[in-house]
């Protein structure tokens, strides 16, 4: 489990996670969940191994965090939920929810509630939205 991808190309990430390609950051690439819901996932480019990484993994949570700001500033989603799990893909990535007291799981956890409502449209929205803050890089 845990393994880090050294192929950061958009086929390789949408092939391995089944999720839409968005953007290439130097310390992660970000993908989006094909739902309704405003999920995203970060896909680290280096080991999450904090015994020999942890500048980096401050530098990549750092990032994670200037996202969320991002998002919050621009009124693009407000609440977040933050995980690091792998029990379905062992490769390393990070998910990044945004949640609404509408969305359509609300309260409950994501995870309890697969599969969501199929959406092209959301990753669509967000890559739009996002675009200004990738841009930058």
């Amino acid at each position: 489990m845990d393994f880090i991808l050294s192929d950061h190309s958009p086929q390789n990430l949408e092939a391995t996670f089944d999720s839409l390609y968005l953007y290439d950051h130097p310390l992660y690439s970000l993908m989006a969940e094909k739902t309704e819901m405003k999920w995203l996932l970060v896909v680290p480019k280096q080991t999450l191994d904090a015994s020999i990484n942890l500048s980096y993994i401050q530098e990549l949570y750092g990032a994670i965090y200037e996202l969320i700001a991002y998002i919050q500033q621009n009124k693009i989603a407000e609440h977040f939920n933050i995980a690091k799990i792998g029990n379905k893909n062992p490769n390393q990535h990070i998910h990044l929810i945004f949640r609404e007291e509408n969305d359509e799981v609300w309260p409950d956890a994501v995870w309890c509630h697969e599969p969501l409502k199929s959406s092209l449209e959301t990753p669509e929205k967000l890559r739009e939205a996002l675009k200004p803050f990738y841009q930058a890089w």
